[in-house]
């Protein structure tokens, strides 16, 4: 009885440390991008300013390439709205300036995002915006992220990361090009001169 006694009291402290082990959860395939993502959220936070910036409101705005700082694709627009999930979580106040402020109905859906100014609001009050830039190289794309406050363009935070080209499928090239025209996010071609304005961040 003493030797069964002697064997329990030694595997209940085992049993307890590996309970308090943490359990690493795997990521499910095709989420790859958002974990590199949550990463980036996690160095933009430790470099990020002294400072309660929480009720300051943020907006996320689309990664450019950092060879021609007009144009994006569906990576940076990917990158901008894992961004916003990433600042929210983290008690952020992130304003969404694409929202049209009604439900557009159509046959093909209902909508309340758009890229159009026209049907966007034309002061949108900020104090700070998170963007970056892509640069590609042999193996995949190096992502540089920063806070900037919007009154006095100081960086208040930065990050750097890596997207692998395995995780590019299909291509940087897929799906409508994305340019900005005139300070707007345009999708495909659109007639010259309809572009004419921007949405303001005020601050």
């Amino acid at each position: 009885m003493n030797k069964l006694a002697l064997v329990l009291a030694l595997l209940v402290p085992l049993g307890a440390c590996s309970s308090r082990t943490p359990k690493v959860a795997s990521q499910p395939q095709g989420m790859e991008l958002s974990s590199t993502v949550s990463h980036l959220a996690d160095s933009l936070f430790q470099t990020k300013l002294a400072g309660d910036t929480r009720m300051k409101p943020i907006a996320v705005a689309s990664f450019v390439n950092l060879s021609n700082l007009d144009s994006s694709n569906w990576l940076g627009q990917q990158l901008a709205e894992d961004f916003i999930h990433e600042l929210h979580r983290r008690g952020e106040l992130v304003l969404d300036y694409k929202l049209t402020g009604s439900i557009k109905v159509t046959p093909e859906g209902d909508f309340v995002f758009s890229r159009d100014w026209m049907e966007l609001a034309k002061r949108v009050p900020l104090s700070r915006v998170l963007t970056g830039t892509m640069a590609p190289n042999s193996s995949g794309i190096v992502i540089n992220a920063r806070i900037v406050n919007l009154k006095t363009h100081m960086v208040e935070a930065t990050a750097q990361g890596f997207v692998p080209r395995s995780q590019l499928n299909g291509g940087l090239d897929s799906g409508r090009a994305v340019t900005i025209t005139k300070g707007m996010l345009v999708r495909g071609d659109y007639p010259e001169g309809r572009y004419g304005n921007s949405v303001q961040l005020t601050h």
